[in-house]
């Protein structure tokens, strides 16, 4: 019941920053990373499907292991963007490590 209250809690959040990002409000901090506009689309199509995902995989469990891997690996290509490219300090990219580890859990807790 815990992981499926925190696939619901992280799909609402994907479910909302994906919006946002597609809503071309982040379009900034995508240019400061030196991406093309294409990469506002991509990543909030990405969490908005994957959000989507979280929420299938209640009543099937591959879709919320695909969703999962697929938030995690968004969320380590967040973290690794903010420190390696943008050089941010580490607590900025905190929020995108534990997203990123959430999403492991979620996905790991449906093979086993």
């Amino acid at each position: 019941m815990v992981i499926i209250i925190l696939q619901v809690i992280i799909g609402l959040f994907f479910m909302f920053t994906g919006s946002k990002i597609i809503s071309g409000k982040m379009a900034d901090e995508f240019k400061r990373f030196g991406m093309p506009p294409i990469f506002n689309f991509l990543t909030g199509f990405i969490e908005i499907a994957s959000a989507i995902g979280l929420f299938a995989g209640i009543w099937f469990p591959i879709a919320a292991v695909i969703a999962g891997f697929l938030l995690a690996v968004t969320m380590f290509v967040a973290a690794f963007t903010l420190l390696a490219v943008a050089k941010d300090p580490f607590p900025k990219a905190i929020p995108a490590i534990v997203l990123c580890l959430l999403s492991i859990i979620v996905s790991m807790n449906h093979l086993i």
